[in-house]
């Protein structure tokens, strides 16, 4: 039925686009361009506030002003196969408010850019959510107003979630590849026909495509079958090159066995011939240490032996010293007797 009214417009001359409802919710973002922000810090404490009309600043202030931010988004995508080209202009002003720079107090030189950075992406997905939805082609119909203002709406939304005070402006418009002349909304019904001759044309490509796919699956199915048959056979050779494999582990460990067994012999009489020339050489030192032991005790001997003739050789000179010295004084003694009786007989004759 609204079809058929619709058409019964267009073919009046009327412009289906003024018909649209304009219904849809206003935002007010309500910035402030003389917004600043104040932080005060002395020593380990600090306090952000805005700054209020009369304000004096002192060294412990420092102000930052909190700027109104434009932030311009393009993008063109292509719609039902390159048939029509939709650009997206989207025109985003943002503000950071007291209690975002209050949450974000390291970042406050860059606060305009971090938000910019932290919330492309969320953007991105919100246009593409957006955008996501005119591809029933709908819109081919109803126009694009109340898709531009879903996506300013919710992008504001977004925002203000995150105590960013925004405002959006979405601009949408349409080229038709074959059909440069076609104005979107005016003659909405023209191209809801040639929407839907295209969607004949295309679910004609479709059974093709899915004709095609079956047969690819089909020769899919037989290769697959191939396949399957090689890989038994490969499996089959896997087997056997790994029983080959096990059984050459089976050697090399026998092998080695063989090996460790030998060596450990090798070991044994290694440590044999080893304890037996450390004996030889004890027993050598031994008799070595007894020759020394002799040859020291026949040095001692023969020392003790030559002290014994010096000390002999030594009173037997004394003895004899000491007999001449009593010879000596016996002679002398018997000298001085004999000298004294002369005198007494000399005094004796002259009396």
């Amino acid at each position: 039925m609204t079809q058929s009214k619709d058409l019964e417009a267009w073919f009046a001359g009327d412009d289906l686009w003024s018909m649209s409802p304009a219904n849809l919710e206003e935002w007010v973002a309500g910035f402030d361009a003389d917004r600043q922000l104040v932080v005060f810090k002395l020593g380990p404490f600090q306090h952000l506030f805005l700054r209020p009309e009369r304000f004096n600043k002192r060294f412990y202030h420092q102000i930052y002003p909190l700027v109104i931010e434009s932030w311009p988004y393009r993008r063109q995508i292509k719609l039902f196969d390159d048939f029509c080209t939709l650009s997206v202009e989207l025109d985003i002003r943002f503000q950071a408010t007291l209690a975002y720079a209050r949450r974000n107090s390291e970042l406050l030189d860059n606060l305009n850019r971090q938000i910019k950075s932290i919330y492309a992406g969320v953007v991105e997905d919100r246009i593409n959510w957006e955008l996501s939805a005119l591809a029933d082609g709908c819109w081919v119909r109803d126009g694009l107003l109340r898709h531009e203002r879903n996506l300013a709406l919710s992008i504001c939304e977004i925002f203000t979630q995150q105590q960013i005070q925004a405002e959006a402006v979405c601009r949408m418009s349409v080229d038709f590849v074959d059909f440069p002349e076609v104005k979107l909304g005016k003659d909405s019904v023209y191209l809801h026909v040639l929407k839907r001759t295209f969607e004949i044309n295309q679910e004609k490509h479709q059974e093709m495509d899915r004709q095609q796919q079956l047969n690819q699956q089909q020769a899919l199915a037989s290769k697959q079958q191939e396949l399957e048959h090689l890989k038994q056979l490969m499996e089959m050779q896997r087997l056997i090159q790994l029983q080959e494999a096990e059984a050459q582990i089976q050697l090399l460990q026998d092998k080695e066995q063989q090996l460790a067994r030998q060596r450990e012999v090798e070991t044994r009489l290694h440590a044999e011939q080893v304890r037996h020339e450390q004996h030889l050489m004890e027993l050598s030192l031994e008799i070595e240490l007894h020759a020394r032991q002799q040859r020291e005790a026949r040095q001692r001997l023969a020392e003790t032996q030559d002290l014994a003739n010096n000390l002999e050789h030594k009173a037997m000179l004394e003895d004899k010293q000491t007999a001449a010295e009593i010879q000596r004084q016996v002679t002398t003694k018997r000298l001085w007797e004999e000298s004294g009786e002369s005198l007494q007989g000399g005094n004796a004759q002259d009396q």
